[in-house]
């Protein structure tokens, strides 16, 4: 390369790094036309003309600059950005990882790379490079941060919850660790600790809107409903505009039972945000929508239309729709708007994955192969002794929070809701592919979890646990708490899969948005819970269907009691008089007295229930 080329090149570089544009473009353009083997000139063009908006050209001379030389760190990384804004995810990724393996000491590279998965919701990618990044540099607090967001969005909690314990020992004064830390803490139902990070965060930031809705939402899970609604009156006192604090505060009311007054704070919600699809749905599910609702449909319509509705808020106003369309009779409409909203959910949770759950089979496997009734025996011979947890499982959408609101109204009995305990550490205690269980570490899990049952109600009796999830750890439960009673919901199969596709959820578990997922997930539920009636002691377990609760609620109402080991009570008879909180989709109906609306639903929608006919040929 001649002088005059280097100080050309100088010169380009320079204009460049001032934000003269037009002239480093002229002297990068004349560098190429007298050196067109000229890399670094290659480079400097490519990111002109990305910065001018002239993609096509950008990629075409970083692609040359690399096919020239392959280890150009500065063409990768550039490439890799261009190519992610231009929907090339896999190229993108590729060049990347590229830019990685030319500098593997460096941090930016994996910061870069995955800023932009993240970006594009290639979560699982993207946690990955973050954990390679910070084998590196493991104190950095944005990667952290980083690592912790997504691993949230992958549903691993725990994972999440450790890394942003992890930062706040760094830094105990990031507000925005116990805010995040607070509600991972909410998704897996440790209500205790949500309510420490709340405290926390108020102490910090009394003043913080955020702090206090997350404070009242936790006091509101821990069943202290007077004290959360203080923080949430707060809150929207702190930010009258802020929607985010009207909305809490009617959800939280509306879990309480107090329709009419939750729907003035909903409807305030959204009048000051007009796309809070979250909103919307709560206040269709709070009620009936008749005739007399076109105006609110009108509007939630037009919300869908709206350019500024995130993905997410339109899954949750096409809910709203079908929903009401369900309720107004229209069952075609309504189908149409539940496949668009699970649509869009689909797209916001997972993006491009396509879910693959042969996982799930094998896990189905070994626990059928390992927890035998002669390894029940002699694992339960070294168990807890202890009544007080009362499992309560099912596949989910088949009427355990009504189950669960019938017992909890006894006197002895509290509700505990959906406790993730065992979804979280399981692993520590049994392995299904080499069918092994740790048997010293589930007695001390064991014990953690009684604490846990301890410290929602020392003292009741029992204590509920009806994480739907449970119907798989069975053998885990059973073997530290040989004295625990299972009552099993069931349901008619398309019935149950129906609830499961049409059911708006505040994270929706990856089966429930395709009917052939579901399907498979209804047909490996079932596998499971026949091994359980043939290995489980007899009088450990009890079998209800939703059907029968409702054809003759006292009978079957009565038999939950005795088998819980528990004297009767009539408020048992009684239990939308119940002022537990209630945080399901189905938090309207469960208030109500036992109706008999939802058995045969499937009926209705028989036209368009797709991969569902399946369960009908076999066990409708």
């Amino acid at each position: 390369m001649s002088k005059a080329i280097a100080d050309l090149f100088a010169d380009a570089l320079k204009a460049y790094e001032r934000g003269d544009l037009q002239l480093a473009d002229s002297l990068a353009g004349s560098v190429v036309e007298a050196e067109p083997e000229h890399v670094e000139g290659l480079v400097l063009v490519g990111l002109v003309c990305a910065r001018t908006k002239r993609k096509a050209e950008a990629i075409s001379a970083l692609q040359r600059a690399l096919e020239l030389d392959p280890s150009s760190f500065e063409a990768h990384v550039a490439l890799s950005t261009l190519l992610f804004s231009e929907g090339r995810l896999d190229e993108a990724t590729h060049h990347g990882e590229a830019a990685i393996e030319i500098m593997p000491s460096e941090v930016d590279p994996y910061r870069n790379l995955s800023a932009n998965l993240i970006k594009h919701r290639r979560h699982e990618q993207a946690a990955r490079v973050l954990v390679r990044a910070l084998a590196l540099v493991p104190d950095d607090p944005s990667l952290n941060q980083d690592l912790a967001a997504v691993l949230s969005d992958l549903g691993q909690f725990a994972e999440a919850r450790k890394i942003w314990q992890h930062v706040l020992s760094l830094q105990p004064g990031l507000l925005a660790g116990w805010l995040k830390l607070g509600g991972i803490n909410l998704a897996a139902s440790d209500f205790e600790s949500a309510v420490v990070c709340g405290k926390r965060a108020v102490d910090l930031a009394p003043n913080s809107a955020d702090a206090r809705i997350l404070l009242g939402l936790s006091l509101a899970e821990r069943g202290r409903p007077q004290e959360a609604e203080s923080h949430l009156r707060v809150a929207a006192k702190l930010q009258p505009q802020e929607y985010i604090a009207h909305s809490a505060l009617g959800l939280s009311m509306q879990e309480q039972g107090r329709f009419d007054e939750a729907r003035v704070h909903l409807e305030r919600s959204v009048r000051l945000n007009k796309t809070n699809g979250q909103a919307y749905y709560a206040l269709a599910r709070g009620r009936r929508i008749t005739e007399a609702d076109s105006q609110f449909l009108s509007v939630v319509e037009k919300a869908i239309a709206d350019p500024a509705s995130s993905v997410l808020d339109r899954s949750y106003m096409h809910y709203t729709l079908a929903k009401a369309w369900e309720d107004l009779g229209h069952y075609e409409e309504a189908m149409k708007a539940y496949d668009a909203a699970t649509e869009l959910a689909a797209q916001f949770w997972f993006g491009d994955r396509a879910p693959s759950f042969d996982w799930y089979r094998s896990m189905i496997d070994g626990t059928i192969k390992t927890f035998t009734a002669e390894k029940l025996d002699h694992l339960a011979k070294r168990g807890i002794s202890s009544e007080k947890p009362l499992i309560v499982v099912r596949m989910i959408r088949s009427g355990t929070t009504l189950v669960e609101q019938i017992l909890s109204s006894h006197p002895q009995v509290t509700g505990g809701g959906e406790l993730t305990f065992w979804h979280e550490r399981a692993a520590e205690v049994f392995d299904p592919l080499s069918c092994r269980v740790h048997e010293d570490g589930l007695a001390r899990v064991g014990a953690e979890y009684l604490k846990l049952l301890e410290g929602i109600d020392p003292d009741a009796a029992r204590v509920t646990d009806k994480l739907p999830h449970n119907y798989v750890m069975l053998g885990l439960i059973l073997a530290a708490f040989p004295n625990a009673r299972v009552i099993h919901v069931s349901r008619n199969p398309l019935d149950n899969c129906l609830s499961i596709y049409t059911t708006a959820y505040n994270r929706a578990p990856e089966f429930t948005l395709r009917r052939a997922s579901i399907v498979f997930s209804y047909r490996e539920y079932q596998r499971m819970m026949e091994h359980w009636r043939k290995v489980l002691p007899q009088d450990r377990l009890l079998e209800v269907t939703y059907e029968d609760l409702i054809a003759d609620r006292e009978e079957n109402t009565r038999r939950m009691v005795e088998f819980a080991g528990l004297t009767w009570d009539e408020a048992c008879l009684h239990h939308e008089q119940n002022t537990r909180n209630v945080n399901t989709p189905s938090v309207w109906q469960v208030r109500q007295p036992i109706y008999s609306t939802s058995v045969e639903r499937w009926r209705r929608f028989e036209p368009w229930l797709g991969e569902f006919g399946a369960l009908l040929q076999k066990d409708a």
